[in-house]
């Protein structure tokens, strides 16, 4: 596209491709199923997430805590 003539419209199309919707990849949507169906253990760890959360803990400690969950 170096003279500002779109590829699409070079190639002889008449009008742009449609655009895809984007798609979830599928560890988000793992972790999406596994958050709207939390067994006890799951609720328990985002419950300590949280309250480490609001008393500003460590980082380092929130995400460790947030890779466990995952």
């Amino acid at each position: 596209m170096a003279n500002g003539v779109p590829m699409w419209w070079m190639c002889g199309n008449s009008h742009a491709p449609a655009e895809r919707p984007p798609q979830i990849p599928q560890a988000l949507s793992g972790l999406a199923e596994h958050l709207r169906h939390p067994d006890g253990e799951t609720l328990l760890l985002l419950a300590l997430l949280w309250l480490l959360w609001e008393e500003k803990a460590d980082r380092k400690l929130l995400l460790a805590l947030a890779y466990i969950v995952m």
